[in-house]
Parts: C-alpha cells; structure tokens; sequence
C-alpha cells in the first residue's frame, strides 16, 4: 500500500464528495484490462476501513453508469449477498464526475468485497466444487435480476446485432494488418472466423429465437469475476458490461469461460463433463424455486450456438482491443489461437454432436 501525497486526486475525490473520513493509504489493481482499480483505505475516528474506487474507462457514457448502478442497488435490495455496494455521495449520487484531460471521467466507491482472486479468465482449470458453486451464483443471479427494470441505457447491442457488427470490425482489422505474429495468425484465419459468425448468426435471427427471454445479463460472467474463500465464493463483481440481452446467451458465455481448455494440445477443446456439470447445477438450483426457472427447452436447443456465440463476444473483445491499444502481439496471440481452436473444433461434427448431448 501506498501513503497518499496530499494533493493527490484520490484524496481531492473522497475529501471533497464523500463523507468517508481521509484517505490513508491505496493500492492501484492490475487485474482488469479496461478500468482502473483501486483498493483504498480510509480513516474515520480512529478507525480504518477498506473500499474499492474505480476509475471508468475513457468513453463511457453517464446512462451505462445509471444502468450498471441500478443492477447494483437491485441486486442489493434482493439481498444479494455477494456483490459489493455502492457508496454515495454527499449529494447522493452513485458517482463523481470529473472533467480531466478534456473529456468527462467518472468515479465509484465501492464496499470492499473479502475472499481470494482464485482465478482469471485465462486458463481457470476450476475445480469442480468452485464449477458448481459459480453455476449456483449465476443462477441466483438471474433469478434475483428477473424483475428489474433498469435505469440508464447499455449501447453496446445484444449478441444477435454484435455478430454482424464483429463481422465488419473483423474485415477492416485484416485490411489494416500490420507485421505482428497476431497480424499474421488474424489474416491466417479470417475466412474461419467469418464462417463460425455467419453460423451463428443464422441461428439468431429464426423467429424461435427471438422469442427467447430476456432479462439483464452479466456479460462478464468468467472465474476471475469471482471472490473465493476457503471452499465458498464470496463476491460476485464486474457488472460494467451487463446489458439486456437473452439468458441462455450469459449461460452460454459462462460454459465458454470455465469449460473450454486451454493447456497445450487441448488448447480449444471442450470439457464436455464440465458443461455437464455446470449445466446441471445451474438447472437444479432453479427447479422449484420461485422466480424465472430453468432453462426452456427452447433456450437449450440454442445454447450449443451461443457458447460459440460467446467465443465470438470474446473474440470481438479481443481483436478490437489489439488494434486499439498498445498491447503485447505474443499475449494477444495466445487469446486468439484459444478462439480459433474452438471454432475449429466445433467443426468436426463429432465434437458439435457430443457439445449438443451435454447441453440437453
């Protein structure tokens, strides 16, 4: 942890908006890829508390913070447990905004959530106790969203307008490629890429499809989202991508994060026990329970096209932030081999046949 200069802009957010006490120490997380981090503590009477502080990325607009807040504060009047709060201001807003560099920047204070950062996104290799213990806070999840109606405005689209639009990013990034092996791996694979979305996109746009329910979603819905401690999850956090979109799409999103392989030859290939494993845990939870249920027999016949729905998302995720930001070629690499291999192994029939009998 690091002692605060007097004049530093943590200190001016918390000592001119909040009523918190001073700023003693913060430590800056490098965890994520997209907003900064902080872990702050603060002293009030003598006494020494922890909170997060998040610093939005640039370009996020005022109505995406309202949406994302008021998942937050539903999920809290449901006595969601594991999601960390949101501190107001002594206004009462859910944010602070500052005006930095030319263009408007916001702030968040948050509780500071317990427990273990277990896992990444990348390579989690879960066991399978944490498997279905993360199945069974999604389902939770879902179950506690289903009634709200949020504030705000996401304007990132659903995943049914996303495919099209990736399909497009994809194109121009291949016709400005430079010289890098990631350059190199995209041009490699680019007709692969444009066929799997051309696939899936077929899929959502039958009228069965659009029918399917819809509700707020996490979209971001991976192992590193998660707080662990001893065998219990403990926090649920990262709803900044959360949107209005259809369920199984976020079911969908998570099977790709926790059971798709990454070590060595199995690089891509599906841990068909674990969407087994994952599929059923979250089904159970919602048997008998009040509130949105399990999956339909709708929703499972498309959940095999939106787990590569999910690759696709992520896939959108990662090339557009290669070309965006200066970032490592041979780390990129490693992410976009992972989705290519999991195109091409959802195009041996066999492998899709076998996703399809794990996924009923």
């Amino acid at each position: 942890m690091t002692e605060p200069p007097k004049d530093s802009q943590l200190e001016t957010i918390i000592s001119n908006h909040y009523d918190l006490g001073s700023l003693v120490d913060y430590e800056q997380l490098f965890l994520g890829y997209c907003n900064i981090s902080y872990v702050i503590t603060i002293e009030k009477n003598g006494k020494k508390k922890r909170y997060f502080l998040r610093r939005y990325r640039q370009g996020i607009k005022k109505e995406e913070i309202a949406f994302e807040h008021s998942v937050i504060n539903h999920l809290t009047k449901k006595d969601f447990h594991l999601i960390a709060g949101i501190i107001t201001t002594r206004d009462g807003k859910t944010y602070v905004q500052r005006f930095e560099e030319g263009e408007n920047i916001f702030y968040t204070i948050f509780d500071f959530l317990t427990g273990d950062d277990r896992y990444t996104w990348v390579d989690p290799n879960c066991s399978d106790e944490d498997l279905k213990g993360a199945a069974v806070v999604l389902a939770r999840f879902h179950n506690a969203i289903s009634d709200l109606i949020p504030e705000g405005r996401k304007y990132e689209a659903k995943i049914s307008d996303l495919l099209p639009e990736t399909a497009h990013m994809v194109e121009r990034c291949a016709q400005q490629a430079g010289k890098t092996v990631f350059d190199a791996y995209l041009l490699e694979n680019t007709h692969l890429i444009q066929k799997t979305i051309q696939h899936v996109q077929r899929i959502t746009e039958e009228v069965e499809y659009k029918g399917l329910p819809q509700l707020v979603i996490h979209c971001d819905f991976h192992p590193g989202n998660l707080k662990f401690q001893n065998g219990d999850i403990t926090g649920l956090f990262d709803f900044d991508w959360s949107k209005v979109d259809v369920r199984c799409f976020d079911v969908g999103l998570a099977l790709f994060y926790y059971c798709v392989a990454w070590a060595g030859e199995q690089d891509g290939a599906v841990h068909l026990n674990k969407v087994a494993l994952f599929l059923d845990t979250y089904q159970n939870e919602l048997r008998g329970a009040s509130g949105i249920g399990p999956l339909s027999h709708a929703e499972l016949k498309f959940l095999p096209y939106l787990i590569s729905a999910g690759n696709i998302y992520v896939v959108n995720w990662t090339i557009r932030d290669f070309y965006s930001a200066e970032v490592d070629p041979n780390e990129y690499l490693i992410y976009l081999q992972h989705h290519v291999r999991f195109m091409k192994w959802l195009e041996n029939k066999e492998n899709w046949e076998q996703l399809e009998g794990a996924t009923r």
